[in-house]
């Protein structure tokens, strides 16, 4: 049936008198249709089942079964939230962060692959610093790891400053990097490339998690890592 059509229409453009050069354009696509009807049919059965999938809704499904995602933790503005996310495999720039001087980090770093960590004085930081710590410490030979702190410094921050002493503490004072990568909700974890690639960013439900659910997902980003 696909040949027969594609035949079809070869026939009306050669019939139709002198060709314009639209309808030479035209006719290379046809005669690459009619060599190549296959490839046409499977991108358009696979458009088809994609869109039927996201329509019944069985692609978030297929989401949080990968993630291991409550459904039940994913409400609606948080559905609207995650749509603003940039996109892993994107390029995206961490322009904007600077240290406790003011100076502006040069990030990311061009060895190993940068973990960007957003968090908040309210958000559970003691027992999650110490998680992504430890991840931190055993991927050291691969992972560099950059704290973000949102807020103003505490009396408590500074002794988490003193006891990390591994970690880059930075500062986002215009809040552009936050925006960039849609931080809102935190604690929240970003890998990046040396080459600017983001290769992870943790679900925006993260910030319901306990600390021992974290070291579960890290585990999942150490087998990026591994790659």
């Amino acid at each position: 049936m696909e040949v027969a059509l594609a035949n079809l229409l070869w026939g009306v453009l050669v019939m139709g008198g002198k060709p314009s050069r639209f309808e030479g354009r035209l006719g290379k696509a046809l005669r690459w249709a009619r060599s190549n009807w296959q490839v046409l049919l499977f991108w358009l059965a696979c458009a088809f089942a994609g869109w039927y999938l996201g329509a019944k809704g069985y692609g978030m499904a297929i989401y949080f079964r990968i993630t291991g995602i409550n459904p039940q933790e994913w409400t609606p503005i948080m559905r609207l939230s995650a749509e603003k996310d940039p996109k892993v495999g994107s390029e995206i720039s961490l322009d904007g962060l600077v240290d406790w001087n003011g100076k502006p980090l040069k990030l990311p770093y061009k060895e190993g692959a940068t973990g960007v960590l957003f968090i908040c004085g309210q958000c559970g930081m003691e027992e999650k610093l110490a998680t992504f710590y430890e991840f931190a410490q055993h991927y050291s030979g691969k992972l560099k790891m950059v704290v973000v702190y949102v807020g103003q410094p505490t009396d408590e921050l500074l002794v988490f400053w003193r006891s990390y002493e591994d970690v880059t503490w930075a500062r986002d004072p215009n809040l552009s990097v936050f925006e960039r990568l849609n931080a809102l909700y935190m604690p929240r974890f970003y890998l990046v490339g040396s080459d600017g690639t983001l290769r992870y960013i943790s679900p925006i439900v993260g910030y319901l998690w306990s600390s021992e659910r974290w070291r579960q997902e890290l585990e999942r980003v150490g087998r990026i890592l591994g790659r």
